[in-house]
Order: C-alpha cells, then sequence, then structure tokens
C-alpha cells in the first residue's frame, strides 16, 4: 500500500509522514529527497529556488515521472510506505498503476503556512509573505515539467485539512484518516 501526500509547503505532508512511519509502521520517502541527494552531489545549495529549477531540469530530461519511478525502485509493493512531496501530474499517473495506492492532498490556509516556514528556519526559505507566494505561483505551473501543485491537488482521492499547530488533534485526524483509506481498500 502506497499514500501520496501531496500539498502546497509547509502544509504538514512531511509531519503527517513522520506520524504515520512512527506509530503505524509506514516507510517513509520524500520525492524531494531525490532531488536532494542529486544536488548535494553536485554541490548545489538547498533553497527552495534551486530545488524548483534542479527538479524541473530533471523531468525535462528524463520524463516528469522520474523521481517517482526512483523512489519505486527502492521498495517492495507488499509493504506499507508513504511518499510525499509529489507534485507533478505524470508523477501520480505513475504512482496509479500500483493497486493500492492512495492520493491525499493536504490544506492549510496560507498565512498559517507561512508562519510555520518562518518556525523552521531552513536555509533559503522566503522571509516574506510575499516571497512566500512568489515561490507557491511558480510550484502551480498549468503544463510543461514544472511543479503543477494545483493540477496535482484536483486529482487526490481525499482532501485532508491541517488548520491548526495542535499536534494532538493532527494524531487523531491522521488516525481517522487511515482508518477511512484501510476501510476503502478494504485492508
Amino acid at each position: 500500500m502506497i499514500i501520496g501526500l501531496t500539498g502546497l509547503y509547509c502544509s504538514g505532508k512531511d509531519t503527517i509522514a513522520e506520524y504515520m512511519s512512527r506509530e503505524y509502521g509506514y516507510i517513509h520517502y520524500s520525492l524531494s529527497d531525490v532531488i536532494r541527494e542529486m544536488m548535494r552531489g553536485l554541490g548545489i545549495e538547498f533553497i527552495r529556488e534551486n530545488f524548483i529549477v534542479f527538479g524541473t531540469g530533471l523531468r525535462e530530461k528524463n520524463g516528469n515521472e522520474i523521481l517517482v519511478k526512483k523512489i519505486l525502485e527502492k521498495i517492495a509493493l507488499d509493504g506499507k510506505y508513504c511518499i510525499t512531496s509529489i507534485r507533478h501530474p505524470d508523477e501520480v499517473n505513475e504512482l496509479r498503476k500500483i493497486k493500492d495506492f492512495v492520493l491525499v492532498n493536504i490544506n492549510s490556509p496560507q498565512f498559517l503556512r507561512f508562519k510555520r516556514m518562518q518556525n523552521r528556519k531552513r536555509l533559503g526559505d522566503p522571509d516574506t509573505i510575499e516571497k512566500f507566494i512568489e515561490l507557491e505561483d511558480k510550484e502551480s505551473q498549468l503544463e510543461g515539467s514544472g511543479q503543477q501543485l494545483k493540477r496535482v491537488a484536483d486529482m487526490a482521492d481525499i482532501n485532508f485539512t491541517n488548520d491548526s499547530n495542535d499536534t494532538r488533534a493532527l494524531e487523531v485526524a491522521v488516525e481517522k484518516l487511515l482508518m477511512s483509506i484501510n476501510n476503502e481498500l478494504d485492508i
């Protein structure tokens, strides 16, 4: 079983995946980690804009589903996996070839996501809401090899709202989400 998590940045994808991993034994892979590994090998600085440019170039050269293919090489399809940072419709289409795949879009208010980003203090994160919005727009193209988060969100099987910073409330909501997915897939 593979649960894919998509959503705009700081919506809570990795937080949810880490909880699923810790409490339910899911193995977490992030498509961003594939890009990160390659950028590290080339000495490219880990800032958001570089990730966008590098990821787009990688998709243009190798096909839009390249990141998913690299992750699928690492997994056995009889396990429980959570894949985050799905940002292109062709990545979803590649994952849909797997019988027990569910795509969840994580929704979270823009201002709350910006506050989360400020709190995590990651190198290269925007320090103004205007820059934050500008980078989000770059992640929401409608065609080509660039990130197409809005189109991916439209492909989701489930929409999940993460609109607070209350960790326990999020955990309870994730437990309900997993029960719903398991019932839907008859697991």
